[in-house]
């Protein structure tokens, strides 16, 4: 971790009292050919994904929304698909957001992309979730806690893939639920549509735009979880977010394609 970088671009007084690595590794972490493979990769995927966004037009519905959270003063958490994992980048970049990514080298590539555009990463990834209800970290508990003070504390707003890294597609893990209950913060949920567009292959099916696509992001929401809600109370509320989030997809799909679903959504806010 370069502490004094993360401080400048995030406004950080003391990164290393969170007592966790932030942002991506450093250079000199890395044997010279691993570093030449993530320089390759990295540049590919920003000028491929980084100019298709930028030449489409841009569109949000639930800014409102937004807003009012906004003006709470309060962090929120963005829960989206793994599908819509790079649109939520985009929209988060340099708006003082962070996720939580895997320590080991397969999150490094995520954690520079990230660094890209600007959102903070903290290193540690939740791994399973034990008979009892709870999520177990790789790196210890001290990522969450890191993810939970930088929420409460300094006021970042939090990304969450709620399928996790690896799936099931579409199902949501109880992360996000946890984590606004430890926050007392709203879970927003994002979800887009883009025309034209084309899918990815993997398990999550990430679809991305062409070109001069039309994009509309959907905000929708919010979701609260009482600061005691046991292990019964998370999943109920966990399956509310479920069922919400695959609604809303499917919605969003057929956004373009069928009048009568997009008659039930407002006019677009589109970003000029």
């Amino acid at each position: 971790m370069d502490a004094e970088r993360i401080s400048g671009l995030f406004s950080l007084k003391d990164p290393e009292r969170y007592g966790v690595d932030l942002g991506p590794g450093q250079d000199s972490d890395f044997r010279a050919s691993r570093r030449l493979v993530m320089w390759l990769g990295l540049h590919l995927a920003w000028g491929v994904v980084f100019r298709f966004y930028r030449s489409s037009r841009v569109g949000t519905i639930g800014k409102d929304l937004e807003d009012d959270l906004f003006a709470r003063g309060q962090g929120i958490i963005y829960a989206h698909w793994h599908q819509y994992a790079q649109f939520y980048f985009f929209h988060a970049g340099r708006k003082r957001h962070l996720m939580m990514i895997s320590p080991k080298l397969g999150g490094e590539f995520g954690a520079r992309c990230m660094d890209r555009v600007g959102v903070l990463t903290v290193r540690g990834s939740s791994t399973k979730v034990t008979k009892e209800g709870h999520l177990r970290y790789r790196g210890g508990k001290e990522a969450l806690s890191a993810v939970e003070r930088l929420v409460k504390e300094e006021g970042f707003h939090a990304g969450i893939t709620a399928d996790g890294p690896k799936g099931p597609a579409f199902h949501v893990k109880p992360g996000a639920l946890h984590l606004a209950r430890d926050t007392g913060s709203p879970i927003m949920v994002l979800t887009a549509a883009a025309r034209p567009r084309f899918r990815l292959p993997g398990w999550d099916r990430m679809w991305m735009p062409f070109p001069f696509s039309r994009i509309i992001y959907f905000f929708s929401g919010p979701f609260y979880v009482p600061p005691d809600a046991d292990d019964k109370l998370i999943e109920k509320a966990r399956l509310q977010l479920e069922h919400h989030m695959r609604d809303m997809t499917a919605r969003a799909g057929k956004y373009w394609k069928d009048q009568a679903t997009r008659r039930e959504f407002p006019e677009p806010l589109w970003t000029e």
